[in-house]
């Protein structure tokens, strides 16, 4: 079976580029370094993805000849096409940048009223923040209405590229979904049928005309997500009174409820798909030690106000929000501590919070709580004795100092293990990602991090090895389709390859 994408955009909008990185395995910083020449007429390509028996046909419209592929007849390749991928430079004006894609929008409704429109916002790191609120705020204002259609922020500059792969491999899962993408599929099957189990544990008994109703989403997108649901013995079905009453089972019950631990109720309960720019977040970036009482004592940070930066991020800065206090964290900790004491539960530790941006984890030692803040993608158990034992060891052979800053509340004795701090912070996480090139670790996150790697490793490596380039390249390539086909084991030997071509080759 095959599936068809097209690129198509303004000229020199990036698709070429975007197209060579993603699905050519070629270097994102050589290629930013160099203008490419034009696209003329259409380049294609076929992306093979035997562990799922698919081809993948990836199509590159010209951007100088658009009104030859909109305008004309010529626009018959747009037939059988499962995705349309709109690629606009954000530095365009709002009306250029609104007018092509209800342009794109009206061709597809008119030719393929089947495919799915990404349009892909690029090159966010040459405009404002400003200018980013204004494209997202004119984009629900002229869209809301319109179906199968999505918009992601994109740049292959260092701090974007992560989340921009990440957006592409979503894009090749929807590409490869079996469901009708014009009934508004989203990205994320796996949060869409956690919306549905939710409505239904807070509902007990709902029929499905209610379910439609509350959820807001396609009919048979939800009708093919409760089959599955089904399937697995998650939800039951009754027949009463010709009407479907949906209910979970002791099954579904049990198993969503561990799994709904990781996410916001109030994102289930979301009907829209928001629109975000995420900051790349380092896997640690700091902790606060405290006593019982939740009197903050000492404070690592990866750098200055780190803690701070993305704790308040995304808060509007203005007089009508309360600017947050940090101290008040150690607080919220020893009052969950002495409340928990009341439910009998003794020596709370292991206490955890994880959010879409932060993940908070509590330690806790004799007379001590220590918070850790980090990405919340991170495996948390891979440097668990390695948080522990830095802990122990700081306690033990400081005693004295910190016996001083609970007795007498004079804590300028332990300023100095602030900069200890710090470079163990950096170290931590140095030590986190050298785990993850090693594959001591892997999962998704992870696999999308080495893909950034390997994209560096391109450029280390001596442009005169040209057979060693081809395959990095390759690599590249077989990483996002392992990606693609959740095949982890594969990714476990394409990092080790990576690994000794780092070795061979990296100066």
């Amino acid at each position: 079976m095959s599936e068809k994408i097209i690129f198509v955009g303004p000229p020199g909008a990036g698709k070429t580029t975007l197209r060579k990185v993603f699905f050519e395995g070629e270097s994102s910083t050589k290629l930013l370094e160099y203008t490419l020449e034009p696209t003329y007429g259409e380049e294609s390509l076929i992306m093979k993805l035997p562990d799922l028996n698919k081809d993948v046909g990836i199509f590159d419209l010209a951007g100088q000849e658009n009104e030859r592929w909109l305008d004309t007849d010529e626009k018959r390749i747009f037939i059988g096409t499962k995705l349309i991928l709109v690629v606009i430079d954000t530095i365009s004006g709002h009306d250029e940048i609104f007018q092509f894609i209800r342009k794109i929008i009206d061709l597809r409704n008119t030719i393929t009223p089947s495919t799915y429109i990404f349009v892909l916002l690029h090159k966010i790191d040459l405009v404002s923040e400003k200018k980013v609120r204004e494209i997202k705020t004119l984009i629900k204002n002229k869209f809301s209405n319109e179906t199968s259609i999505n918009f992601f922020f994109t740049s292959l500059k260092r701090e974007y590229f992560t989340k921009t792969f990440s957006y592409f491999i979503d894009i090749m899962k929807v590409c490869l979904q079996e469901i009708i993408p014009d009934e508004g599929l989203l990205l994320n099957m796996v949060e869409e049928s956690l919306k549905i189990i939710h409505q239904i544990d807070k509902e007990m008994v709902i029929t499905k005309d209610i379910l439609y109703e509350k959820l807001n989403r396609p009919e048979k997108l939800v009708s093919y997500l409760i089959e599955g649901l089904v399937n697995k013995g998650h939800i039951e079905i009754k027949h009463i009174e010709n009407k479907d009453l949906l209910s979970l089972t002791n099954k579904g019950k049990v198993y969503y409820q561990k799994i709904l631990k990781d996410f916001s109720y109030s994102r289930l309960e979301e009907p829209e798909r928001e629109i975000e720019i995420e900051e790349q977040i380092p896997s640690i970036i700091g902790t606060i030690i405290a006593d019982k009482d939740g009197r903050s004592l000492l404070k690592f940070e990866l750098f200055d106000n780190a803690l701070k930066s993305f704790i308040s991020h995304n808060i509007p800065n203005d007089d009508t929000v309360i600017p947050f206090d940090i101290e008040l964290i150690p607080m919220f900790i020893s009052a969950m501590e002495k409340f928990s004491l009341e439910l009998n539960i003794q020596n709370l530790t292991g206490f955890g919070l994880k959010g879409s941006n932060l993940k908070m984890h509590v330690f806790g030692y004799e007379g001590y709580t220590v918070t850790i803040f980090m990405n919340p993608n991170i495996n948390l158990k891979a440097i668990e004795n390695k948080i522990n034992n830095f802990f122990k060891n700081l306690f033990e052979e400081n005693r004295d100092k910190f016996e001083v800053g609970i007795n007498t509340g004079k804590i300028n004795d332990l300023f100095p293990l602030m900069e200890t701090g710090r470079n163990w912070l950096i170290e931590l996480n140095k030590s986190y990602q050298k785990m993850i090139i090693n594959s001591e670790i892997m999962d998704k996150e992870n696999a999308k991090v080495l893909y950034n790697k390997i994209d560096e490793l391109y450029n280390e490596i001596n442009q005169e090895f040209s057979i060693t380039l081809e395959k990095v390249k390759k690599l590249k390539i077989n990483i996002m389709q392992s990606i693609i086909e959740n095949d982890f084991e594969e990714l476990k030997k394409l990092a080790k390859s990576a690994q000794d071509l780092k070795t061979r080759f990296a100066l």
